[in-house]
């Protein structure tokens, strides 16, 4: 061998060592790196065991405290009576014998239950004067309140209370004594407020009002068997009282948990008439025991009529009538914005009617009134004019009978026909009778 074919071999040897080295260092390398992602892939497990591990134990630990207090005496729902009316009076009322004012405390707080109390915050009825008090100026804490008479029609108060608020109202009473929603939304608003699928809790001032909305929810298909009448905050003296702020005008109602009912978003349900109809104040029923209501102005034609238009008396007396003009219209105007039914007659009283003569049509009303004890408003021109039924009943004299603040029938001064009604009091009769239920 040459030293050139020798220094070649030595080159190839070299290269070939080279190359033997080069893969030997690989092979120690490849190892290397999968032992750095094995130990990165066994880390990342670990840490997921670990969390899944504490959220396991976590959880298990929750259930067994809810377990834990499911099992506790003291966190367990007092077992429920079911509605029982206790005796006498309170009995009358509906009051229940088991949970009442005195043992109301043990079932407060429930998941399964609603609190409702049925006062208004201030009651035009005078509760004072047996013993109670009008306004709301405490309740029992977890309590709502929903005053009754927004919901329905409230009558039958003892007589030295008076009478309730009379406006507008969620449900009306029809003829036969049964409850219809005056709004569309009526229904879905009462069973908002009294879910039935809870056990509901009613109270208020003595257990009336309470009493009143068992009766009411049960007429509609409420179970009579989740409903207590706990009776009323005046006999309370539990430790959940709390008392409303009292401010020198009255009661600050702002922290009071209150749903309002705002009856000027809701749509109302036209319905009809069923003739003949009841009259809401159709019986004597004012303190006087006077079967008619009058707005005269009369009083003032004197000075109007002798003193000249500058002379005092007389600037002070067109005061006074146009000021009484509008109490009386209010009056009416009122009796029409909460939907009452009621009778108004009315008297001509302008100088343009002075020859007109006996106004028939207001005798045989009066006649017929006197004749069976009914109740009605006699008003005069004047007045009538001040009212939303000038705008649809132009000329007087007139009779209107007004049914849920709308007008039902009326006499029309201008019809020939009419004029029987004036003139026999028989075919008035009849024609008022077709209306109105006289018959107590």
């Amino acid at each position: 061998m040459d030293d050139k074919e020798k220094i070649e071999n030595e080159s190839k040897e070299e290269i070939v060592n080279n190359e033997n080295a080069a893969n030997i260092e690989e092979d120690k390398a490849i190892p290397k790196k999968n032992h750095k992602k094995a130990i990165i892939i066994a880390a990342v497990v670990l840490l997921i065991i670990i969390v899944l591990a504490v959220f396991f134990l976590l959880f298990n630990g929750k259930e067994k405290n809810k377990e834990d207090k499911k099992d506790t005496p003291e966190e367990t729902l007092k077992q429920l009576p079911l509605p029982e009316v206790t005796g006498g009076q309170r009995g009358e009322l509906g009051i229940d014998k088991n949970i009442n004012e005195s043992t109301i405390d043990e079932y407060l707080n429930r998941p399964d239950s609603v609190y409702r109390d049925m006062r208004m915050l201030d009651d035009p009825a005078t509760y004072e004067n047996i013993g109670g008090d009008r306004f709301l100026s405490g309740y029992i804490k977890g309590f709502e309140v929903v005053p009754l008479p927004y919901l329905i029609p409230v009558d039958g108060l003892p007589q030295e209370v008076g009478k309730t608020y009379s406006g507008l109202t969620l449900f009306d009473i029809d003829e036969e004594g049964n409850y219809y929603p005056v709004y569309e939304e009526s229904m879905s608003i009462l069973e908002s407020l009294f879910p039935k699928d809870k056990v509901i809790f009613l109270m208020c001032g003595g257990g009336g009002y309470a009493g009143m909305t068992k009766a009411f929810l049960v007429s509609l298909g409420w179970d009579e068997t989740k409903i207590y009448n706990i009776g009323g905050f005046w006999y309370y003296d539990g430790n959940n009282k709390v008392e409303v702020t009292k401010t020198e005008t009255g009661y600050d109602f702002s922290n009071v948990p209150y749903h309002e009912i705002k009856f000027e978003n809701l749509t109302e349900l036209e319905r009809e008439a069923k003739l003949p109809i009841y009259v809401d104040d159709i019986y004597y029923n004012n303190r006087e025991g006077k079967g008619i209501e009058t707005y005269s102005l009369s009083k003032y034609d004197d000075p109007i009529r002798v003193y000249s238009d500058d002379h005092p008396e007389k600037i002070e007396a067109l005061k006074n009538r146009n000021a009484d003009a509008k109490k009386y219209a209010d009056v009416i105007n009122n009796l029409m914005k909460n939907r009452k039914s009621f009778i108004i007659a009315i008297f001509p009283d302008d100088t343009c009617y002075a020859d007109t003569g006996d106004p028939s049509f207001l005798n045989n009303m009066r006649a017929l009134a006197e004749e069976n004890n009914l109740y009605y408003y006699y008003i005069g021109l004047l007045v009538y004019k001040q009212t939303d039924l000038y705008k649809q009943v132009k000329y007087a004299p007139t009779v209107i009978i007004v049914y849920k603040g709308k007008i039902l029938a009326y006499l029309d001064a201008e019809s020939d026909e009419h004029l029987k009604y004036a003139k026999d009091p028989n075919e008035f009769n009849k024609w008022f009778k077709s209306y109105v239920n006289v018959t107590k």
